[in-house]
């Protein structure tokens, strides 16, 4: 059997469901209510979009009681939506209000989960510029030196990252930045130290991360960013 793209690029084909996968690359799984108030769009329209979406296995359900959840099925979804942005035209902006969301997006966003935006691109040059991270074609590769310094400064232990069932460092193509920042397992352990840490907090564009003054310190001090 041959792979049927066409009900994948049909599917993505809609605005409106392009528009809920674009609430659910932040990583996180929301009820139908939560996407249709980031969406504005009708909830029995958000219900049918997702049936379709879920049955394509684009995106899965997760049921608690009478609560039922939605995200992404997978990083490689999420991977291929943002590969699809970038060779995307920008839309216009035509108020203020997008001005701002476009502008909060491009600083510091997250990309499923990790970040993106000037903020993982900055990220990443410092990693490279360090020698904790050294590149190939595809991937980021680990350094020993960057080995060192994640357990020692962040406390992340590489080791078990790389026992995950996802790619450890992966070049993810950045949209806005028109650059690679760093993906996969040691992206997300990267957000979740700066949100634990509350160096950046959820902005109120979807997806969108403030950074706090204690991540502004922490980078300038830090990392020269």
């Amino acid at each position: 059997m041959e792979p049927d793209i066409f009900i994948i690029t049909k599917l993505l084909s809609d605005p409106s469901r392009m528009h809920i996968l674009d609430i659910l690359m932040d990583g996180k799984a929301h009820t139908v209510n939560e996407i249709t108030s980031f969406t504005k769009i009708k909830q029995h329209t958000v219900s049918y979009h997702l049936k379709l979406l879920t049955e394509a296995q684009v995106t899965t359900l997760q049921t608690y009681g009478r609560f039922h959840y939605y995200s992404l099925k997978s990083a490689a979804i999420a991977e291929m939506l943002e590969f699809l942005s970038f060779y995307s035209p920008q839309r216009d902006v035509k108020s203020y209000k997008q001005h701002i969301h476009k502008k909060e997006l491009k600083v510091a966003r997250t990309c499923y989960d990790h970040i993106a935006g000037e903020l993982g691109i900055s990220i990443t040059n410092y990693l490279l510029q360090e020698n904790l991270l050294s590149e190939s074609e595809k991937d980021f590769q680990l350094t020993e030196a960057g080995k060192s310094y994640f357990q020692r400064k962040l406390h992340i232990d590489t080791d078990e990252l790389k026992k995950k069932k996802r790619k450890f460092c992966p070049k993810c193509l950045d949209w806005s930045e028109r650059k690679n920042h760093v993906g996969g397992a040691l992206g997300n352990a990267l957000l979740e130290f700066f949100s634990e840490k509350q160096l950046v907090i959820p902005a109120q564009t979807p997806r969108s991360l403030t950074i706090t003054e204690k991540g502004k310190e922490f980078l300038e001090k830090e990392w020269g960013i």
